[in-house]
């Protein structure tokens, strides 16, 4: 019974290891085949391209589409550029593109034959602090159709120079150099056409002039300080007696104060006593005979 159940453990334990190595062999296979479909071009850039590392991003209008397969050393001129061979990873394209209308890319994720010649890379400062760079990729339509060539047995995709080589290209440094000897030229000359002893000697009588201003001051306004400060307590208990005066009119001009209550009687009586002689006025108007003979009684 053991010799039966180790013998079965062991065909399970082959079995199972079989399965992963069948599963191993199928994936790496896939794998393989899927990268034997990726396309990939060269690229050359005529300028430095310290910062750009094998497996470096490959991006299309800034999306990651690929990667930096390789580097081409070993050319017979010492100066010359080194091509660079790109992988376009076609999981990443079929991820990103519009699988309805794509002028770019055709079904199975390859740039299609008439979008090749107006591609252009350029080299893309990812960092300023670490230097590192990619390539970008980018469509230009309005571009003139260009020969296809191939190199190191791959399509050659046309390039660009960097914003930093363009930047490098329109300055000159010579001129920005004879224009910096010129200014420090004409800097030391005008320092030593100061009069440093006058600057100082100018500054001293200011300095003097403003003591003297300082002890006028003193001498004709420090008498004046104790009468200053009579005239303030005044002024404080003068502050006093209106903040006395003005909380008085606040408790008179008070809705619940007898006084407003007097006040409103009285104004009320003064308006009755307005609203009789307007009526008397309108009577005498229409009735100038009343005043004689008086109102009289109402004729039927």
């Amino acid at each position: 019974m053991k010799r039966k159940g180790h013998a079965t453990l062991v065909g399970a334990f082959v079995v199972g290891a079989f399965a992963v190595f069948a599963g191993f062999v199928v994936f790496t296979g896939g794998l393989t085949s899927l990268r034997d479909k990726n396309e990939r071009f060269v690229l050359v850039f005529r300028e430095n391209i310290y910062g750009l590392k094998e497996g470096g991003k490959v991006t299309l209008n800034g999306v990651r589409i690929g990667r930096v397969e390789r580097f081409f050393l070993g050319a017979a001129e010492q100066d010359a550029p080194v091509p660079i061979l790109v992988e376009i990873d076609r999981r990443l394209v079929l991820r990103h593109m519009d699988e309805r209308v794509n002028e770019l890319f055709d079904s199975d994720g390859k740039f299609r034959d008439d979008v090749l010649p107006r591609i252009q890379g350029q080299l893309v400062q990812e960092s300023f602090v670490t230097g590192i760079q990619y390539i970008n990729l980018e469509y230009h339509s309005l571009q003139v159709d260009a020969n296809m060539t191939t190199r190191h047995g791959y399509p050659q995709i046309v390039t660009q120079a960097s914003t930093m080589e363009q930047l490098s290209e329109n300055l000159d440094p010579e001129y920005i150099g004879k224009q910096l000897t010129s200014l420090l030229k004409t800097a030391n000359q005008r320092l030593e056409e100061l009069n440093v002893i006058a600057i100082k000697d100018s500054f001293t009588s200011s300095s003097q002039q403003f003591d003297v201003f300082i002890d006028e001051f003193s001498k004709n306004f420090v008498p004046l300080g104790p009468k200053i400060g009579v005239a303030s307590d005044e002024a404080t208990q003068t502050m006093a007696e209106l903040k006395k005066l003005s909380l008085s009119l606040n408790e008179m001009l008070d809705p619940s104060s007898d006084f407003r209550f007097g006040f409103g009687e009285t104004l009320h009586e003064i308006s009755a006593s307005m609203k009789a002689i307007k009526n008397l006025a309108e009577l005498l108007e229409r009735n100038p005979q009343s005043i004689i003979r008086g109102k009289g009684d109402d004729q039927q």
